[in-house]
């Protein structure tokens, strides 16, 4: 019983070193752009911000919109209105479009090309570690 409790104990540490590596690497990703690095910690702000480093208006706030949307239908809600599982999947759909938008938008934004999006849209954590501590200048916004 002690070696499953020691190997759960293990992926927790695991976890929770990776993520304080991406805190990390979305906090000098943000300084790098001119944005408070502290926004990183906080959980909905930071996706509005990484939105609004590659695209004009709100659609940090659509692609925050469509996630929780998708989230809040519960099992019983999908029995009770048959509509609800397709427009789920549709808003997955759009959810994974903007996202690999995003990625080719914040490559571009960054002075990167279609090898950085794709690194993005592979290893997403990992690209914007790289992205934070590389000597990658913030361009601006690709219009």
């Amino acid at each position: 019983m002690e070696l499953a409790f020691g190997g759960v104990a293990v992926a927790g540490v695991i976890l929770i070193i990776w993520w304080v590596l991406q805190i990390i690497g979305d906090w000098k990703l943000f300084e790098k752009a001119g944005k408070p690095g502290w926004h990183s910690i906080i959980p909905f702000l930071n996706t509005y911000d990484e939105y609004d480093l590659c695209w004009n208006g709100g659609f940090g706030i659509l692609y925050l919109v469509i996630l929780i949307g998708i989230n809040m239908i519960t099992p019983e809600m999908a029995q009770e209105h048959a509509m609800l599982p397709m427009l789920a999947g549709i808003g997955g759909v759009v959810a994974l479009v903007l996202q690999v938008i995003e990625s080719n938008k914040l490559a571009k934004s960054f002075g990167k090309g279609i090898g950085y999006t794709i690194f993005l849209i592979l290893l997403d954590r990992i690209a914007r570690m790289v992205l934070g501590f590389s000597d990658a200048e913030y361009k601006g916004k690709d219009l």
